[in-house]
């Protein structure tokens, strides 16, 4: 299947188009709050690269959170559209479970690991989810999603075993992880981010296994109470 990815997560945003275990296209921008502004041009070299038009994808897979709110909501409209215009099914890939398998892709990755995939979510924040890693079965969730302060990242995690930590997150979550004497030997990799190579990748199993979404209805999944810092405008200043 050729699946048209988008990742808008974090401060970097990218675009991939895979067929089955080829990768066709890939282009990432690393300059943040860019997303509205580039991620179409992306999406458009993309196709460019591969020779291929929207109608020649099977579908569309996009990450959803948690993550930046306004990054995840340029990324929905902009695959929503694509999706309304095309036909095209359109499948929501969690950005946690995108970063870890990420990993797994790039890095070589002992069996029986643990991945505690981390985004920054500001203050002394994170969003984690923690995975186990076989070489026969792949990713199996162990904790789902969830904000998180970094002192409390112990309720996630066993005593024992071989941990890799990734993410933006991951160098905030290390000051305490790597002082606290509970955990086993640990691998930090704050370098590695979301891609939208692994959100094509995951999006096309939940395509295969009919998973795909109302594109009408699919939400951000933000992980907190989404908030604006917007000053109020009082009336008697609307002119």
């Amino acid at each position: 299947m050729r699946i048209l990815g988008i990742e808008t997560a974090t401060s970097i945003c990218s675009a991939a188009i895979l067929d089955g275990d080829r990768t066709l296209a890939d282009h990432t921008l690393h300059t943040p709050q860019m997303h509205s502004e580039k991620l179409l041009p992306l999406i458009d070299e993309c196709f460019s690269d591969a020779a291929l038009t929207l109608r020649d994808i099977d579908g569309i897979a996009v990450s959803i959170g948690p993550g930046s709110f306004t990054g995840l909501r340029i990324g929905l409209s902009v695959s929503k559209g694509l999706s309304f215009a095309s036909g095209k099914p359109l499948v929501g890939v969690p950005s946690l479970e995108a970063l870890a398998f990420f990993m797994t892709l790039v890095l070589p990755v002992a069996d029986r690991t643990a991945i505690l995939p981390v985004i920054d979510a500001r203050r002394n924040e994170v969003y984690a989810a923690l995975y186990h890693y076989t070489h026969s079965g792949g990713l199996r969730e162990i904790h789902p999603s969830t904000a998180v302060a970094v002192e409390d990242l112990e309720t996630l995690l066993s005593a024992n075993g071989a941990l890799i930590v990734v993410g933006d997150g991951a160098e905030k979550a290390g000051r305490f992880l790597k002082t606290h004497p509970r955990f086993g030997p640990a691998e930090f990799h704050p370098e590695i981010q979301p891609h939208a190579r692994a959100v094509a990748a995951l999006g096309e199993g939940r395509l295969r296994d009919g998973k795909f979404a109302d594109a009408g209805e699919l939400e951000p999944l933000y992980g907190k109470e989404f908030y604006t810092t917007m000053k109020p405008i009082a009336l008697s200043e609307v002119r």
